[in-house]
């Protein structure tokens, strides 16, 4: 008896792998970001229950095939730039994104700007509204459907597939009913364009913690956090902008976050 117990538990886990594999890819992008006037490569590997997004990460290098050579191997960015043309735009460890669905959680790292420090934040799984479209668009050799929503304070154009039938996509963007291809700002703040993709693989996985996104001596911060840092983030340029127009003798606008922060909170 514990002999078929023991065979049925072992055929069980295999299958289980074997199906789970059956579902595991990994998407590549190119991630556009038009606030910095740069185009990243970018990936997402992603299985039933989890999701791995990476972007901006040296050994990713920038999306027109150049590496990006650091040269503080090892330290956080911290620069001093003559000319904004002079600063790195890729970190070690890259930018991040780990999603969750067991335990309905999204971890990610971020910076508020090239030369700040990373923040790494905790939060629930954004339940995104979207508005579905019988729009249809070929990629590669999938056929995608269109979806559209607004997630902190952007609208966004999304293209997924049904043919791929997990939850996830490029950054935070996530929640339909097939995996994002491609999907961009309305403004074109950002956009996330497919490259390739390997599915279903073997020989790459998703890292099995979200620890995976820390540096020695990190720890994940609240989304409320995060939210009153980004206010105190855009208060120090705007005050510091203020300064300046009045040594100078010039008039200067306000700071803004639409046109310098991805997420827009506003007054939130």
């Amino acid at each position: 008896m514990k002999k078929t117990l023991l065979l049925l538990i072992l055929i069980s886990s295999v299958h289980l792998a074997s199906s789970q594999n059956a579902q595991t890819g990994i998407i590549y992008y190119d991630h556009i970001d038009n606030h910095y006037d740069e185009s990243y490569n970018a990936y997402l590997v992603f299985e039933p229950t989890t999701a791995h997004f990476v972007t901006a990460k040296d050994s990713l290098g920038l999306s027109d095939g150049s590496k990006v050579q650091n040269q503080n191997a090892g330290a956080e960015l911290i620069i001093e730039a003559v000319n904004f043309s002079d600063v790195q735009k890729t970190r070690k460890q890259g930018l991040q994104v780990y999603m969750n669905k067991r335990t309905d959680s999204m971890y990610s790292s971020n910076a508020f700007s090239l030369t700040a420090g990373l923040l790494y934040t905790k939060e629930s799984l954004p339940k995104l509204q979207w508005q579905l479209s019988n729009d249809t668009k070929q990629i590669g050799k999938f056929q995608c459907l269109k979806a559209t929503t607004t997630f902190r304070g952007r609208t966004y154009t999304c293209w997924y597939t049904t043919q791929i039938p997990l939850p996830y996509g490029p950054w935070k963007l996530q929640g339909l009913p097939g995996m994002i291809l491609e999907a961009s700002s309305n403004d074109r703040f950002v956009q996330f364009i497919f490259k390739g993709i390997e599915f279903p693989v073997q020989h790459v996985q998703v890292p099995s913690t979200h620890k995976i996104l820390l540096t020695k001596e990190q720890d994940f911060i609240s989304f409320t956090q995060y939210k009153k840092l980004q206010k105190e983030d855009i208060q120090a340029y705007d005050n510091a902008m203020k300064v300046q127009g009045k040594k100078f003798g010039i008039t200067v606008h306000p700071f803004s976050e639409r046109d310098n922060y991805l997420e827009v909170f506003g007054d939130q």
